[in-house]
């Protein structure tokens, strides 16, 4: 069970994190289509690979990248904050497409059923034990329909 305190905590967030239309365009995160990286289209790309839960997983981006603004993300275009198992090292791709197929394929394909919260706290995904209050906090702020 989560703590109320974290359930309540929204400090992490900051105003802007949110407030940003579907078109709002990373600047420089082209996929090798010149496809812009933009909340629509990462949606978008999603569903063409068939990603589960989208609108958590879209969360998971937001929070991963610190509303795509980290190194991470800009310079290997990791969205999931993505790591090799050997090393720890942060995955780079070639374009923020490919860490989508990633997520798909490294993440997404371990889920059997149930609730996507507990599983992504069950597998682990975060060190933060406060990871999936506050992903859940930023996908019940994102629009239903993008």
């Amino acid at each position: 069970m989560i703590p109320q305190k974290a359930i309540n905590d929204r400090s992490f967030l900051h105003p802007e994190v949110l407030e940003f239309p579907p078109q709002y365009v990373i600047e420089g995160e082209l996929d090798d289509n010149g496809e812009e990286l933009t909340i629509e289209n990462l949606y978008k790309t999603l569903e063409e690979y068939g990603v589960l839960f989208k609108k958590i997983v879209v969360a998971q981006a937001i929070l991963e990248t610190g509303n795509f603004s980290s190194h991470v993300c800009l310079t290997h275009h990791n969205l999931f904050g993505l790591r090799h198992p050997s090393d720890g090292s942060y995955y780079e791709f070639n374009n923020w497409k490919e860490s989508v197929k990633a997520y798909r394929d490294d993440v997404q394909y371990k889920y059997n059923s149930g609730d996507y919260y507990l599983f992504l706290r069950r597998i682990g995904y975060a060190e933060d034990p406060r990871y999936v209050s506050k992903v859940r906090i930023i996908a019940d702020r994102l629009p239903w329909k993008i």
